[in-house]
C-alpha cells in the first residue's frame, strides 16, 4: 500500500469499497473502528457522558469524605479544649459520636467517651461504645479500643470476656510488644483465678521474647513476676 501512496494510487479495495485484504491491519481495524463509531454515533456519546459523571462523581465523594475528615478532627479538638466539666464533654461527646458517624475522629471520641465512662464506674456503657468500633486489631485505634474494652469488660465483672479479647490482641495486635502486653494481660488474669502454672508459662514465654528482642525493661518485669509465681508454685501456696 505504501508503494501505491507513493505512486499516486489509491489502496485496493474490494467491489463493495472496503480495503482490500493486503492492506496494513492497522489500518483495517481504525478503519473498521471508525466506521462502527459513526455508526453507533449516539452510544458512543452517551457511553463518554457516563464515564464523565462517573468520574465527576467519584471526585466529589472523595473530596467530600476529606473535608467531612477534617471538619470532624477540628471539632473534636475543639471539644476536649472548651469542655467545662466532664459532665458537659460526656455529652457532647455522645452528641459528636452521632455526628460524625463513620470517620475515625469518632472512634477516637468514642475512645475517650468510654475511658469517661469506666472512671466514673459506668463500665457497661464503655463496654457498649467501644463495640461500636470496627477498626482492626492490628490498626492503633482498633488496639486501643480492644485494651479498654478488656478493662471495662473486667471492671464489669465478666473476666472471660476480658480474657477473650486480651487474647485476641495477643494474636492480631500489629507489633510483637503489644502481642507481648496482651499476653501478660492474659497471665494477670489468670493469676487473679487461680491459674498460677498456665501464668507462668505465659510468663516465661514471652520473657524470653523480649530479651530476643532487646526490650530488657519488659523482660526485667516478666522475670520478677515469673519469680514471684515460681515462688508460690514452690511453695504449694494458692
Amino acid at each position: 500500500m505504501a508503494d501505491a501512496i507513493a505512486k499516486g494510487k489509491r489502496p485496493r479495495t474490494t467491489a463493495a469499497g472496503k480495503p482490500h485484504a493486503d492492506q496494513d491491519p492497522f489500518i483495517r481495524t481504525t478503519s473498521r473502528f471508525w466506521t462502527w463509531c459513526r455508526t453507533n454515533l449516539r452510544a458512543v456519546l452517551l457511553g463518554m457522558a457516563g464515564i464523565a459523571i462517573l468520574v465527576a462523581g467519584t471526585v466529589y465523594y472523595v473530596t467530600f469524605e476529606a473535608s467531612v475528615g477534617e471538619r470532624a478532627a477540628a471539632d473534636l479538638a475543639r471539644l476536649r479544649s472548651t469542655a467545662a466539666s466532664p459532665e458537659t464533654l460526656m455529652s457532647d461527646l455522645e452528641a459528636y459520636v452521632g455526628r460524625y458517624e463513620g470517620t475515625s475522629s469518632a472512634d477516637e471520641a468514642r475512645i475517650i467517651l468510654a475511658r469517661m465512662y469506666l472512671d466514673s464506674g459506668r463500665a457497661p456503657e464503655a463496654i457498649g461504645v467501644l463495640d461500636a468500633v470496627k477498626d482492626a486489631d492490628d490498626r492503633p485505634i482498633g488496639f486501643a479500643a480492644r485494651s479498654l474494652l478488656a478493662d471495662a469488660q473486667e471492671a464489669s465483672g465478666d473476666v472471660e470476656a476480658a480474657l477473650a479479647t486480651w487474647e485476641r490482641l495477643g494474636k492480631n495486635a500489629r507489633f510483637a510488644f503489644q502481642r507481648r502486653e496482651a499476653r501478660a494481660s492474659v497471665a494477670r488474669l489468670y493469676v487473679a483465678s487461680g491459674r498460677i502454672a498456665e501464668a507462668a508459662a505465659i510468663y516465661k514465654a514471652i520473657a524470653e521474647e523480649a530479651e530476643e528482642a532487646d526490650d530488657l525493661a519488659h523482660a526485667g518485669v516478666y522475670r520478677i513476676r515469673l519469680g514471684e509465681l515460681n515462688s508460690r508454685l514452690d511453695s504449694g501456696a494458692p
